[in-house]
Parts: C-alpha cells; sequence; structure tokens
C-alpha cells in the first residue's frame, strides 16, 4: 500500500532552517536563540529551527537527517553575510547527501542597512558618542573572518 500523498493545500509549510556557523563563544547559542525565538513571535505555526554549519550542536547535517525522516520539506537560511565557503559549497553538500529532502538554500543575509543601524547600536552600548567621531584619538575596526571562496 502507497502512503496517503497529502495535496499541497493540506502539505505542511517547508521548516525554516536557520544556519549559524557555529561558535566557541556560548553567547553567539543564545543570540541565535533570541533570534528564532522572535522569528517564531512574528511567524507562529512556522516550524523554525537552529542548525550550525560545525562546533556547535545541533549539526546541519543531522537537522537534514531528521528532517527528511519526518517526510518534510526545508528551505535553508544561512545567517552568514555573505556567499562563502560555508554557503556556496558546505550547504549545497549537506543537501546533496540527503537526496530524499526536498530543500532550497536562501541567500546569505548579506550587506543590508539594518547592519548599520545594529553596528551603531552595539558602538552605542559600548560608550561611543557622535561626538567621539570628530576626535582622531577613538577608531572603530570592524572586521570579519576571510572565506576560502575567491568573491
Amino acid at each position: 500500500m502507497q502512503p496517503f500523498a497529502q495535496s499541497p493545500a493540506h502539505r505542511p509549510a517547508p521548516v525554516l532552517v536557520a544556519v549559524g556557523h557555529g561558535s566557541r563563544d556560548p553567547r553567539a547559542r543564545a543570540g541565535l536563540a533570541r533570534l528564532l525565538d522572535r522569528v517564531r513571535e512574528l511567524r507562529p505555526g512556522l516550524d523554525v529551527r537552529l542548525a550550525h554549519v560545525e562546533l556547535n550542536a545541533p549539526l546541519l547535517d543531522a537537522t537534514l537527517e531528521g528532517l527528511a525522516a519526518e517526510g518534510r520539506e526545508a528551505v535553508l537560511v544561512p545567517l552568514l553575510f555573505a556567499p562563502g565557503y560555508h554557503v556556496t559549497h558546505d550547504l549545497p553538500a549537506a543537501l546533496a547527501a540527503v537526496p530524499d529532502l526536498p530543500a532550497r538554500v536562501a541567500e546569505p543575509l548579506g550587506a543590508h542597512p539594518l547592519l548599520v543601524e545594529a553596528l551603531a547600536d552595539r558602538l552605542a552600548e559600548a560608550g561611543w558618542t557622535p561626538a567621539d567621531s570628530a576626535s582622531r584619538a577613538t577608531g572603530v575596526v570592524l572586521a570579519s573572518a576571510g572565506s576560502r571562496d575567491p568573491r
């Protein structure tokens, strides 16, 4: 006997899998948990799950295998700023390893105007004021990890 096929109207919405890099800093996971709580608040009923490329559980591979076992569909949302190696190689490779899982990868976060606002908020929290910008004694360095992706 074949399993009952659900019509598109009765099929559950895809699971949103927020894919973080992973970090040794315990504050990173707490920050992602708050982000996902906010997404759930804004989209009640949407199944939102966290997965990590490395360093933290749940790892992406295990999350994808679990979703395939549940017969679900997924949309992977990389919580990364650029289309580097993780987005262009690791995420597609993880999906290819679970061929029974219908899934797609969204674009990475990218450079968004809200990022500038968030950075300004963090500077203010650290004690920076607009008057500091007139002084050569105060500098701000914004750094990120590189990528094996030449783009």
